[in-house]
């Protein structure tokens, strides 16, 4: 083969990013790099790379964040002051502008899976973590400000 590569670089195996959420009594870390709330986009955008896709919403002030491929979504007015992320682990109940793939990575709370701990985070944290329940089934878990400390 020559020094040239001609195959189409659209078709190519694209690099997949795992995203493991630790959640501790004190702090949150995305692919341990610390996060607090608000945050602003920035430092969102040095953790998860850029959105995929910045979507302006109808007859208000907010913009949605997206991360197509890791199936994190974020809507807020002021990309300085975002106040939460939504991992939408199922898309397919119309969320209104969502990712186009699910959340597929982990979320951990003091060490263990979400499903087993989630009962264990109080109002005492510095945020709130939470699962969206729709038609008896997890869409999607929202990890944010908390606006009681």
């Amino acid at each position: 083969m020559g020094i040239f590569d001609f195959r189409d670089p659209s078709k190519r195996k694209k690099k997949t990013v795992t995203v493991i959420i630790e959640c501790t009594p004190k702090e949150i870390r995305i692919n341990n790099s610390p996060i607090s709330f608000p945050t602003n986009y920035n430092i969102i955008k040095n953790i998860l790379g850029d959105a995929t896709r910045i979507e302006p919403i109808k007859q208000t002030n907010n913009s949605v964040y997206l991360w197509d491929g890791l199936g994190i979504y974020c809507s807020c007015a002021d990309p300085e002051k975002m106040l939460m992320l939504l991992l939408v682990v199922d898309n397919r109940y119309g969320l209104g502008h969502q990712p186009k793939s699910n959340f597929t990575g982990t979320v951990l709370i003091d060490g263990e899976t979400m499903e087993t701990s989630l009962e264990n985070v109080g109002l005492d944290r510095p945020y709130i973590i939470r699962s969206v329940i729709k038609d008896n089934s997890q869409v999607a878990i929202a990890i944010g400000w908390n606006p009681g400390i």
